[in-house]
């Protein structure tokens, strides 16, 4: 399976790079390569010391390599991969996105097919390291249907996929994902998003599923899974906050008895240099991390680059505890 992924992602990638590159710029941002298709990129390289108990260890990594293609067929049919390499991942190029999405530009409702990220939490963050609600409900790579609404300020979805953990002796497409969001600006001064999410089987989440892996990934019984979340800028300041938790207790598997839960707050400020600041208070229940806080420092070294210095704090729910300092270049492109 490992050697299939490494070829899929290789083929993608050297068909992408086959084509002659050109100078031109989409209206989005991204580079044209031929008529219908763009893409961009991310590359992140870090620097982390950790000091856990006393014991301390250091690290030079290719955090993150990524690269959005876009293929559009017809005003109102498109193609989206994404490859991803991250180094404290899976540690290998592989196909982390690739959908079809069926959208005309005046028209607000769409569909998409294929594999994709679940709509399930929101994640917003002006830090380096994830948030806790990222690390307990993002949900990756599972082929799904979506339909839903766009059209500003409110966007809807619903979507069903077939999850990994399955009821016993079951082999059935059974989740679905459903969110709804609104986002806007209300002046120049301030803006705001909100929303709420819903997945059916939050064991299915990448941060949960592992629990199952010694029951052959079977339950006896699914437990659902929300997220609230809640954005406000106002002039240089914004605030985020977000919720997600478990519906109810887990009744078998590793985690029988619990109900994991992650809350992220941040605030951020824009200064009138190219500097940005970001703090974090985060805090999770019956998870791997019962509390955290830091603070990001990141200075835009050009439109598209930035040096970025964090510290983080955490406290484990084994008791322990550690201090990281990242220090990070990014470069979008």
């Amino acid at each position: 399976m490992n050697r299939l992924k490494k070829t899929i992602s290789l083929v993608c990638l050297g068909v992408l790079l086959s084509f002659p590159v050109s100078a031109a710029e989409s209206e989005s941002g991204k580079t044209e390569i031929i008529k219908g298709v763009t893409f961009s990129g991310l590359v992140e390289v870090e620097g982390t010391y950790v000091d856990s108990d006393g014991a301390s260890s250091s690290d030079l990594s290719l955090a993150t390599f990524e690269l959005d293609l876009e293929a559009r067929v017809t005003d109102w049919l498109s193609a989206h991969v994404v490859l991803l390499y991250e180094e404290d991942g899976d540690d290998e190029l592989l196909v982390d996105e690739a959908y079809i999405r069926m959208k005309k530009e005046d028209m607000p409702f769409f569909a998409e097919a294929g594999r994709m990220t679940q709509a399930f939490g929101n994640f917003a963050t002006g830090m380096i390291s994830d948030p806790l609600t990222l690390e307990l409900g993002e949900t990756k790579h599972h082929a799904s249907l979506r339909a839903g609404y766009e059209a500003d300020p409110l966007t809807a979805s619903l979507a069903l996929l077939k999850g990994d953990v399955q009821k016993a002796g079951k082999d059935d497409i059974n989740t679905f994902v459903a969110a709804i969001g609104a986002a806007g600006e209300v002046s120049e001064s301030f803006r705001y998003g909100l929303g709420a999410s819903y997945i059916s089987n939050i064991a299915d989440t990448d941060g949960l599923q592992d629990a199952y892996e010694p029951y052959g990934h079977e339950t006896s019984e699914f437990v659902g899974g929300y997220s609230v979340y809640g954005i406000a800028g106002i002039g240089s300041f914004e605030f985020r906050a977000e919720y997600l938790t478990a519906a109810d207790t887990f009744s078998d598997g590793d985690l029988a008895g619990m109900q994991p839960q992650a809350c992220n707050f941040e605030i951020g400020y824009d200064f009138p240099l190219p500097l940005h600041l970001a703090l974090r208070y985060a805090g999770a229940d019956d998870f791997e991390v019962e509390k955290q806080y830091g603070a990001t420092l990141a200075y835009d070294l050009a439109e598209e680059a930035v040096l970025a210095l964090e510290y983080l704090h955490m406290k484990n729910d084994d008791s322990t505890k550690s201090d990281m300092v990242t220090l990070q270049l990014a470069m979008e492109f």
